[in-house]
């Protein structure tokens, strides 16, 4: 009697938490619904020119005007395009309003330090860096793999903002551009049913084992 009644506790649990992820993938349904009309009013805007924008925020297309400070060039290693490694080429753009940018020009399969020389347009949309995984590896300069807004305002000795851009030119052949993000899909939806369905069997499951099992 004691290990049945531990099977029927066991499946209580495992039913709470198929409905916990199954819930958990609504949330993020809406999330993604949220994020996806976010990028889709983004793309459609006209870009703002940053000396003019009194208040950033992330996923805001702009232009600056201005130059790419030299020696202040850092590598993201560990980047991967169209199945290739490589590294993100980032560099300090100063714009004319005296405002130091950071400008993610895009991949590259090795490390490329040139720089163009005149003043000069960036576009782009802003990003806020994203928070490392539990796997990334720290960093510590000069290797980078993740964006440290104030770990990099130090070591290059400039303040930052505290978004940096994706580069729709990247003034290189050799770099080449990289999407502020990758093509999203929202299949949550089919996700949370999954997890309900499971629920659902389980708890059919139960009532099966509670009725008919236990009373032979």
């Amino acid at each position: 009697m004691k290990g049945k009644k531990t099977f029927c506790f066991l499946m209580l649990v495992f039913i709470a938490l198929c409905l916990s992820l199954g819930t958990w993938q609504v949330y993020r349904k809406a999330e993604k619904e949220a994020l996806l009309k976010s990028l889709e009013r983004a793309q459609k805007a006209s870009p703002e020119n940053l000396d003019s924008v009194k208040a950033l925020k992330a996923l805001q297309p702009i232009f600056a005007q201005g130059h790419f400070l030299t020696e202040k060039t850092i590598f993201l290693k560990a980047k991967t395009h169209q199945g290739k490694n490589g590294v993100y080429i980032l560099n300090v753009f100063q714009t004319q309003g005296g405002k130091y940018l950071l400008v993610q020009r895009g991949w590259a399969p090795y490390e490329i330090t040139a720089l163009p020389q005149d003043n000069l347009k960036v576009e782009g949309m802003l990003k806020t860096p994203a928070t490392p995984n539990y796997f990334q590896p720290s960093n510590e300069p000069p290797n980078y793999f993740w964006i440290d807004m104030a770990l990099l305002s130090q070591t290059l000795n400039v303040p930052l903002l505290p978004y940096y851009l994706v580069a729709t030119f990247s003034f290189d052949t050799e770099i080449f551009p990289v999407k502020a993000f990758p093509s999203l899909t929202n299949n949550h939806l089919q996700y949370a049913i999954t997890w309900y369905f499971l629920a659902f069997a389980l708890g059919i499951m139960l009532l099966w084992h509670k009725y008919f099992y236990l009373k032979r």
